[in-house]
């Protein structure tokens, strides 16, 4: 019996990476709602503790900030991995998931733009309300919690330049997209949590900018005091650090793999289409082994589009079957271009037809 790999190879999980993108835009809107909403909440979770942990370490933070921001690193993440488990959902990583559908031409770009600005105010509405359970429960009310909650929004808004925060967001998300498509890669929970950990620690460690991260961080220090005006939270931890998030999900992530794995595949197939005279194919196959679940609307929405954006049915969930498919309608086809070209088979029929009214005629 042969042993299954712990893990998908980077194929399998980039074209699972296109169809959950193809889910995503085209699931229903209060189940996009709810699962970002879930997703803003839980990651202020990550949030909450990180500022604690950065509130509690005052004195280590002047003798030795390096210690404290690898701290804050190593806790930011329990958020993201309950989100992640659990099915919540993320604008930051979600640019990920749009992204391939898009250049994959699943999806157009409208409703591209659509899914990401629900998922961008869903998690908006989860951290503002999560945000209310910590001002409330006075969490960071208190010394030296509160103080350290207004440190950390100067550090994100006050002393950085537009230009800082925009670099830094792009760096941020082609983390958080690493560690999305790693996740793909892995085959169970504890796997993915490690695979989810290792980049958010990373980007938390060194400073980077997240946007969603920033919808918890910055307004509870606000409420705490911190001299950041709402034009400034606007402008630079949500505005500047989304673009950046875009910037460095869409291109450095979504855009690198889409061309070194699902790319080829869909250039390989229409070279094969053209050299036999045929027109190119569907762009990809959806991917074996990918337990995809789709409601009944989901399911006759695509079979549609692909219809009418291809001439040709949705094919089935078996890169194996659809090559299958593909080799037994080409050889029937060339089976019969061969017997229409056979001169033996025109002589055949000839002579038939010339004994036929010979005996007519006698």
């Amino acid at each position: 019996m042969s042993l299954q790999p712990n893990h998908y190879g980077p194929e399998e999980a980039a074209n699972m990476l296109l169809n959950t993108g193809i889910a995503k835009a085209y699931q229903r809107i209060d189940l996009m709602i709810s699962r970002n909403f879930i997703g803003g909440a839980l990651t202020s979770v990550g949030g909450m503790i990180t500022l604690l942990v950065k509130g509690g370490c005052n004195g280590l933070l002047e003798k030795n900030p390096a210690i404290v921001n690898l701290l804050a690193g190593l806790v930011f993440p329990v958020g993201a991995v309950m989100s992640t488990l659990t099915g919540g959902e993320l604008s930051t990583g979600n640019v990920l998931f749009l992204s391939v559908a898009l250049f994959q031409r699943k999806i157009p770009l409208w409703r591209a733009l659509y899914c990401f600005m629900v998922s961008f105010f869903a998690n908006l509405a989860g951290s503002l309300f999560y945000l209310l359970i910590a001002h409330y429960g006075h969490i960071l009310s208190y010394e030296p919690y509160r103080q350290g909650t207004i440190l950390s929004a100067e550090e994100k808004v006050i002393d950085p330049s537009g230009a800082t925060v925009f670099v830094r967001a792009i760096g941020a998300n082609w983390l958080i997209c690493i560690g999305t498509f790693t996740a793909l890669l892995s085959r169970t929970a504890v796997a993915k949590v490690i695979a989810i950990w290792i980049p958010i620690f990373v980007f938390v460690a060194v400073g980077f900018e997240n946007s969603v991260a920033n919808m918890f961080l910055v307004p509870i220090a606000m409420i705490n005091g911190a001299p950041v005006s709402v034009g400034l939270f606007i402008w630079k931890s949500l505005i500047l650090s989304t673009l950046g998030n875009i910037v460095g999900g869409f291109f450095f992530v979504a855009g690198a793999y889409w061309y070194i794995y699902i790319f080829p595949q869909v250039a390989a197939e229409d070279d094969d289409n053209l050299s036999m005279g045929k027109a190119p194919g569907p762009l990809l196959p959806i991917a074996e082994g990918h337990s995809l679940q789709l409601d009944p609307v989901l399911t006759r929405m695509f079979t549609r589009q692909t219809t009418t954006r291809h001439s040709t049915a949705l094919p089935n969930n078996s890169v194996e079957s659809f090559n299958r498919r593909k080799y037994m309608q080409d050889k029937q086809s060339n089976s019969q271009g061969s017997a229409s070209d056979d001169p033996s088979t025109d002589n055949d029929r000839t002579a038939v037809g010339s004994g036929t009214d010979d005996d007519k005629t006698e």
